[in-house]
């Protein structure tokens, strides 16, 4: 299934992060060569690349392989704060999610996703932008992720009313 692979890469992009001191071991790099700035960097050396090929693989599952982020045995997809959030919504109502976060939708069946981008918010924290296709329907939805045990993770899920999903959650409202 497609989310070991995402797990997989997650951990494995992870740890090809380059150790701080990496520029004294290698000798290729110019000790008074000032380190490269994200702007310099190629797309899939920038820190929030890992998180935006996070986002893309987890919307290439759910709209083509039918995977459900919301299952339990994937809730190693979030970060475990959101998925007791979760827990405690189905604890009090086991129908307590009543639409996909993922596609603000019942149900992802046609769906695709279109441009996918990330942004770092900070050292562990990222956005990603995601632009949900229906037809001629665009809506763009917004993952916020987390780096938990050095892989990303969901902690929140925005639709494009503003409303966090965790929010949705615990008012009764999901």
């Amino acid at each position: 299934m497609r989310i070991a692979f995402v797990l997989g890469a997650a951990l494995v992009l992870t740890a090809c992060e380059p150790a701080p001191d990496a520029r004294a071991a290698d000798p290729t790099i110019a000790e008074d060569q000032p380190p490269a700035t994200d702007a310099e960097l190629e797309p899939q050396a920038r820190p929030e690349a890992d998180a935006e090929a996070f986002a893309r693989e987890l919307y290439t599952a759910i709209f083509e392989d039918g995977f459900s982020p919301l299952d339990e045995a994937n809730s190693g997809l979030w970060t475990p704060q959101a998925w007791a959030d979760i827990e405690a919504a189905w604890a009090r109502d086991i129908g307590a999610i009543s639409a996909d976060p993922f596609c603000v939708c019942q149900d992802p069946t046609g769906m695709s996703a279109g441009e996918i981008s990330a942004a770092l918010t900070g050292d562990d924290a990222a956005e990603a932008i995601v632009e949900v296709i229906q037809g001629e329907d665009r809506v763009p939805v917004t993952l916020r992720l987390r780096r938990v045990d050095g892989a990303w993770a969901i902690d929140d899920d925005v639709g494009t009313d503003g409303r966090s999903f965790r929010q949705a959650l615990a008012s009764g409202a999901a």
